[in-house]
């Protein structure tokens, strides 16, 4: 079996991950509308999770008051109930007192039971109306993931294909060049490789072809010269000059 080329199998690579990342971003694409809805989906339903948490702490404390007050209501007819048993005035006059005193707090426990209750009803209708707009988005999401499931399927399979094809071509490329090359593809993804710009009658200027910045000319002689991996000393990509492109299959 032939030694492995290091250039061209890498440029094969290169070549359908650009095509992949191509395939990837288009898929990206169709699905923002449906991600998009389904974002808005989650924060409806966290916000309907918010509102139910504390619509049950609303209502424990409602039923709290509620039983306060019935409490101090039998208290106090118990109390009134007692007056009949009184000896001397005295007696009688503290009674009263303290029937006033609990009337009075059962006033202020009224009070704020009755605004509650009307909190407890304002956030029952908001319940209802975060279950209805959440029914109404998932129809929306439903409409949308309709409309493009056809698109979905078609450029998942192509990705399939394309990472099988992927596999194939990392095979024929030396472990330590595809590293090398994977560890540039996380950064730049569908974008690992640069072309080496330069013209022949002035080789003062050569440039990286995908940050721009100012190049050695040695990194063309040593391409031209010697299968290796020469990379950007600006951007990290790896290189490769326009005529390698065409050697890769």
């Amino acid at each position: 079996m032939p030694a492995t080329v290091t250039m061209p199998a890498l440029l094969a690579l290169f070549k359908i991950d650009r095509d992949l990342n191509q395939l990837r971003v288009g898929l990206e694409n169709v699905q923002k509308d449906q991600k998009r809805q389904q974002n808005k989906i989650a924060q409806l339903t966290q916000d309907l999770t918010n509102q139910e948490h504390a619509h049950q702490k609303l209502a424990a404390d409602v039923s709290g008051r509620d039983l306060e007050m019935k409490s101090r209501q039998e208290h106090i007819e118990k109390m009134r109930a007692s007056l009949n048993n009184t000896k001397t005035n005295k007696e009688y006059s503290a009674i009263l007192v303290q029937i006033s005193a609990e009337k009075n707090e059962v006033s202020k426990i009224e009070g704020g039971l009755l605004e509650q209750m009307q909190q407890l009803e304002n956030l029952g209708k908001t319940l209802e109306d975060l279950r209805q707009q959440i029914a109404g988005e998932q129809q929306v999401l439903a409409k949308i993931e309709s409309e493009h499931a056809d698109k979905v399927n078609n450029l998942n399979s192509q990705i399939a294909a394309m990472e099988a094809r992927r596999d194939e071509a990392a095979r024929h490329v030396p472990p330590e060049a595809l590293r090398t090359y994977d560890r540039v593809s996380q950064k730049y993804p569908g974008d690992a490789m640069a072309t080496v710009e330069f013209d022949e009658n002035d080789m003062d200027s050569v440039s990286c072809g995908s940050c721009y910045m100012g190049l050695n000319v040695e990194h063309v002689n040593a391409l031209r010269g010697r299968d290796e991996i020469r990379r950007c000393n600006s951007c990290n990509r790896i290189l490769y000059l326009p005529e390698m492109l065409g050697q890769a299959t």
